[in-house]
């Protein structure tokens, strides 16, 4: 009578269990749907069918930084490129702070539907997280996330010399990655290697990244001027400009920028440039300087609407910064404009079909 009685108390429990893992499922579904709801991607423009593939390569000339176990530091690659054969300009795109490898899935895939190898880089520890082709997942790193912060804290006296101090850094690692990943795939094509690096049309390559991914490709594209066509750059601070620091202030450089730059803002992240900067602002100096530039404003958007998170994420989106712009409407505006860029200077197509304001 006990044995039964103890199999009975058992079943109940393993029942109870059961329907505890039951709740606990139906929230987390619950949650994950809230976060992340089912949406519909933008439909591509392009009459060409794309391909995905990812690769993560090792640099074996720098040791990971955010770690010490003496490890190099490891880079995944997402490609978006056509199906049909033939030979294609290349596009490299660099995510903002805390951003994903997908940041701008729709803009890559619009792209690349256009006849475009299109590769974004997902820069681990400054990612919200990077999954690589083994599995290995590599979240943001702490130190990072606070200095990130700590240098939007308006009552630090030392705060300009802070975020040049801050960007330098920051740069130097951006744009080795990037370079690490031209170099690589450029090696590629020269072997080679089959799609997408055979694909690659090796003399038209472009540049283009969100906020702090901007600001790095502004600054590889004036280090390697003689091979970057086009540059755009999507509500970045282009923290490469800056050669110093004296009296309280950034020195920019006073070289003109060498390659057509597209430099995009939200209304609000432009007003408030003016209002704190005025025409000392760098992306405004870098602008009025420049060899070819040109300015588009975003009315009504956030820092986010450049991204495809406000379609794949509402909520995370409205936390992070989104203007009352149709997130859709927007998003699309934006891979028309940045579609248009390339096709005038890596394809040579005569209009610039690029309206000041959107």
């Amino acid at each position: 009578m006990e044995e039964r009685s103890g199999k009975e108390k058992m079943k109940k429990a393993v029942i109870r269990c059961l329907k505890i893992c039951a709740v606990l499922a139906v929230v987390i579904l619950a949650l994950r749907t809230a976060l992340f709801p089912p949406y519909r991607q933008p439909q591509v423009t392009g009459d060409l069918a794309v391909k995905v593939q990812e690769f993560t390569w090792e640099d074996t000339d720098r040791v990971e930084s955010f770690t010490d176990t003496g490890d190099n530091r490891m880079l995944t690659v997402k490609f978006w490129y056509p199906e049909r054969e033939g030979s294609y300009p290349l596009v490299i795109f660099s995510h903002g702070a805390f951003g994903v490898i997908d940041s701008n899935y729709s803009t890559c895939t619009e792209l690349a539907s256009h006849g475009y190898v299109v590769a974004s880089i997902g820069h681990p520890y400054h990612a919200m997280f990077v999954k690589d082709v083994n599995g290995k997942v590599t979240t943001a790193d702490p130190d990072f996330v606070k200095e990130v912060f700590a240098v939007n804290d308006e009552d630090d006296p030392n705060l300009e010399e802070k975020i040049y101090l801050r960007g330098k850094e920051w740069m130097a690692l951006r744009v080795a990655d990037e370079e690490f990943v031209l170099d690589t795939i450029l090696a590629k094509a020269e072997n080679g290697e089959e799609a997408p690096f055979s694909l690659i049309d090796k003399e038209k390559i472009g540049l283009f990244g969100h906020s702090m991914g901007g600001a790095s490709s502004v600054a590889l594209g004036r280090i390697r001027k003689d091979e970057i066509g086009a540059v755009a750059d999507l509500e970045g601070t282009m923290l490469g400009e800056y050669v110093g620091f004296e009296n309280g202030r950034e020195i920019f450089n006073s070289e003109p920028y060498p390659v057509p730059l597209l430099d995009v803002n939200s209304r609000d992240a432009y007003e408030e440039a003016l209002t704190i900067g005025g025409e000392g602002y760098v992306n405004f100096y870098v602008g009025k300087n420049a060899e070819d530039y040109k300015s588009v404003i975003f009315n009504d958007a956030g820092h986010l609407n450049f991204t495809d998170l406000p379609l794949v994420s509402p909520a995370l989106a409205r936390l992070l910064g989104v203007g009352k712009v149709d997130k859709r409407e927007c998003i699309e505006n934006v891979n028309q404009m940045v579609l248009n860029w390339f096709d005038c200077y890596l394809k040579g197509k005569e209009s610039l079909d690029i309206a000041d304001e959107y």
